[in-house]
């Protein structure tokens, strides 16, 4: 694996983690929520093919025909879907978490 996957992987993960966080309203430092989004990469990259679903590609567009700005797809939808892999991923632990107490 080239260096260069691994940052945009750390990048993405940690993006996706932090808003996974802010979303579910989750304190995460920012390895963990590199982690996180990581982690929600799988769980909702394996979502979204299950479905049959490109997440992130109405964002693209809209971004490109409102400000004129092209992203491309695959970046917007790794975090977009590592971003709902990763609330996943929180709110089965915070399920958890609260039965025990």
């Amino acid at each position: 694996m080239e260096i260069w996957n691994l940052i945009v992987m750390f990048v993405v993960g940690a993006v996706s983690g932090s808003l996974a966080g802010k979303i579910m309203k989750s304190d995460l430092s920012l390895i963990v929520s590199a982690v996180l989004g990581i982690g929600g990469a799988v769980v909702g990259g394996f979502i979204f093919n299950a479905l049959n679903l490109t997440p992130g590609k109405g964002i693209s567009n809209a971004l490109s025909t409102t400000f004129g700005v092209d992203l491309p797809t695959n970046i917007i939808g790794m975090i977009v879907s590592a971003t709902v892999g990763a609330m996943i991923i929180l709110f089965v632990v915070k399920q958890i978490r609260g039965r025990r107490r």
